[in-house]
């Protein structure tokens, strides 16, 4: 074998191992949209106020994945559209109604807000998610109608609307989830 041959497998030799890991980076590198969040688990890291995590979290871009110690999930942080059609609540005096209500949610975007999601919600795909949204929605429908006659709904549906969207809020906060709106398009005796 002369010194060219040699030199050329060499050549060849680094060029292949540079394809290889090249494919091995670009096969581990993972991106997502501004409307979506990375969170990449199995390694520890310490966060700035001193608490261990064992995950970080990548919104609206990419990072390189570690095979074998990491794995990645995707959180949407896109809106949910929850539909309340034919909800049957008591009225006050025991009256029944049935209330056709529509909601818009999603998780937040802030650290604090995706750190409580990622606990509730990073198993779950957007239908699960949206069950338990409905029924933390429901119970505070509830409440504000119970407290209410059909009539008093009927005649201030936004207020009614505003009412049950303010009562959530701080149960749905502590999920990371916020309601970007909540409409009650019908009351009628039921």
């Amino acid at each position: 074998m002369s010194h060219h041959q040699i030199i050329l497998f060499a050549v060849i030799a680094v060029v292949l191992v540079y394809v290889v890991f090249a494919a091995i980076w670009a096969s581990r590198y993972v991106k997502v949209g501004p409307n979506r969040v990375l969170i990449v688990s199995g390694r520890q890291r310490v966060m700035p106020d001193g608490t261990r995590v064992g995950f970080r979290i990548v919104k609206g871009g990419g990072t390189f994945v570690f095979p074998v110690f990491e794995k990645v999930d995707v959180l949407s942080l896109e809106v949910m559209t929850i539909e309340m059609p034919k909800l049957k609540v008591p009225t006050a005096k025991g009256v029944p109604a049935v209330a056709d209500c529509v909601a818009q949610v999603k998780i937040r975007g802030d650290d604090v807000s995706m750190y409580a999601a990622i606990e509730r919600f990073l198993s779950k795909k957007e239908e699960e998610i949206k069950n338990i949204v409905w029924l933390v929605l429901e119970k505070h429908l509830r409440t504000v109608l119970g407290n209410l006659s059909v009539q008093e709904v009927s005649q201030g549906l936004g207020a009614c609307a505003a009412r049950v969207e303010a009562a959530a809020s701080t149960d749905l906060g502590n999920m990371g989830v916020t309601i970007v709106s909540f409409t009650i398009r019908d009351v009628r005796p039921g």
